[in-house]
């Protein structure tokens, strides 16, 4: 192709080649202009609403009992959510190594993965202890006991994302001692109580690499559901010894954001006080 391109650009006999050439190759491209947007980008749409309904359902970006509001979907125009924020995050930060801690029925972690796969760079580690709050479980968090239902590598060779991320059945800190990488992005949504949201930070924050991003759940969702108080929001309002966070907010879950940056501006003691002030309150 390159090589025919050289003989075009090296025409300079004014025999009308060029001409010939340029007008053939407005003709295809206006073939090619009406093709795509009568035909081929609605066949493209209709997939996209296809196969939103079926990653909805089948990752349960729904809690799988029509919850629009937890990840922020829409489902009328085909929104993903804050699954979308983590997915364009990723794909622009080009993370070596993401960890997951939580998930339902893997939507997040799903969203995560493909970005990976996309980026052909980068792996999920997603952990879920698979607590059961139809099983009386202490720290549910709605949890459904799924991942013990299912061979998770199965689960996620749906649309392919398989390769590209890897599920530790057991709590946070398990998953602490047992491993030992740094993360580029880090998503907390386990274990909601003050308690464990202060563990969580306390035993990853050091391992998040420098520019990275940590990232909590609900941090609006300050209230008691089925006997679990979730306090996310509580960890956030304690973290404002940091000077590089922001959150977004639906005003009823909301993603809160942390980067980790080394800048000589901060006032490292009060930093360092802040998080002395939070290892000694965490419980391992």
């Amino acid at each position: 192709m390159k090589f025919i391109e050289q003989i075009y650009h090296s025409i300079h006999l004014n025999l009308g080649i060029k001409r010939a050439l340029e007008k053939l190759r407005q003709k295809i491209w206006g073939k090619t202009f009406w093709l795509d947007t009568l035909f081929l980008f609605p066949m493209y749409h209709a997939f996209e609403r296809y196969f939103y309904d079926r990653i909805v359902y089948y990752y349960g970006a729904d809690y799988r009992w029509n919850d629009q509001r937890s990840q922020n979907l829409e489902k009328s125009t085909q929104n993903l959510g804050y699954g979308l924020i983590h997915y364009a995050i990723i794909r622009n930060q080009k993370p070596n190594r993401v960890l997951c801690i939580g998930s339902m029925y893997g939507f997040i972690p799903y969203m995560m993965a493909k970005a990976c796969m996309e980026n052909q760079i980068g792996f999920v580690d997603f952990v879920d202890a698979s607590y059961d709050m139809k099983k009386g479980s202490s720290k549910h968090y709605y949890g459904q006991g799924f991942w013990k239902t299912v061979k998770p590598d199965e689960h996620f060779r749906y649309l392919g994302v398989n390769k590209y991320i890897a599920t530790h059945i057991m709590t946070s800190a398990q998953f602490a001692k047992k491993e030992n990488w740094n993360y580029d992005y880090i998503y907390l949504d386990g274990d909601h109580s003050y308690q464990g949201a202060i563990t969580n930070l306390r035993l990853f924050w050091p391992r998040l690499t420098p520019e990275g991003f940590i990232c909590f759940h609900d941090i609006d969702f300050d209230r008691t559901a089925e006997s679990m108080r979730f306090e996310h929001g509580k960890m956030w309002r304690n973290l404002s010894f940091l000077p590089y966070k922001f959150k977004l907010t639906n005003h009823y879950s909301g993603l809160g954001f942390i980067q980790k940056i080394d800048d000589e501006d901060i006032n490292y003691k009060k930093t360092a006080a802040g998080f002395s002030k939070i290892k000694s309150e965490a419980i391992l």
